[in-house]
């Protein structure tokens, strides 16, 4: 390519990180363009969690309002700007491995491009979890709630749309822990045993997160959050130790060979 970036300096570096975050940004805005291209879609296609609540678009509809003049104005930027964001997640990640790849050691590198890959994934598995599992729970509670003591509940566009777009980002963004513990594992930074001796810590830790991430933190949403949660990080400590395992018998045959 160009001239060896390990030889870089600070300022070909500062260079460099301008043009990453240059790429990213553009990302963005494309991002942005094409949410906003096809608003209408994007904003009836997030109201499917409050339509699955009700049981009818036709009694969604009927609640779910504006009440400042301006209000369909944030909801465009919100929907926008978030939207955008999430479809730039997987050039942003990428671009930022590229960045930071020369600085990194050979066992580091090898474990980039799996850990991008996996962060997409797992970030797309929690969106798709918060939306079409937790939000139609939580949203259905409350209404059902609403309906059993008599109330009118009215749904203001706004504060919908920001809900739903940052519990799926939330979501998406903890559903990371795992790989990170996984990387942890790979380069020996933490141990299984440590990672089982935390057990207790870390479930009491995703409870809490899940009652103040959840919408309701109500009594399906908050110990489904909090059990999936956990699940992902036994997965991570099952994963973490065929990887010690695998160093082990590594560094027993090289010891044999010696």
């Amino acid at each position: 390519m160009e001239k060896e970036k390990y030889d870089m300096t600070f300022f070909e570096h500062l260079e460099e990180f301008r043009w990453t975050l240059g790429r990213s940004c553009l990302a963005f805005i494309f991002g942005v363009i094409v949410v906003f291209f096809f608003m209408k879609d994007v904003s009836g296609f997030l109201q499917i969690p409050l339509v699955k609540a009700y049981g009818s678009a036709e009694l969604m509809e009927q609640n779910l309002i504006t009440y400042k003049p301006m209000g369909v104005i944030s909801v465009f930027i919100q929907v926008a700007v978030l939207g955008g964001l999430s479809l730039a997640m997987p050039f942003i990640l990428y671009f930022l491995g590229l960045f930071v790849t020369p600085g990194l050691e050979e066992k580091e590198r090898k474990i980039l491009a799996p850990s991008c890959l996996g962060a997409f994934i797992l970030f797309s598995i929690g969106v798709v979890f918060a939306f079409f599992v937790i939000l139609p729970l939580t949203l259905g509670f409350t209404v059902r709630l609403n309906e059993l003591l008599g109330f009118d509940l009215l749904w203001a566009a706004s504060d919908y749309y920001n809900m739903v777009v940052w519990f799926c980002l939330a979501s998406g963004a903890f559903f990371q822990f795992p790989l990170i513990i996984l990387v942890l594992v790979f380069l020996d930074v933490v141990s299984i045993a440590v990672l089982k001796s935390a057990r207790r810590s870390v479930f009491l830790s995703l409870m809490i997160f899940s009652a103040l991430v959840s919408p309701g933190g109500d009594l399906l949403s908050l110990p489904l959050t909090t059990g999936v949660m956990y699940l992902l990080y036994e997965l991570s400590i099952l994963v973490g130790g065929r990887f010690e395992n695998h160093r082990s018998e590594k560094t027993m045959k090289e010891m044999d060979d010696l």
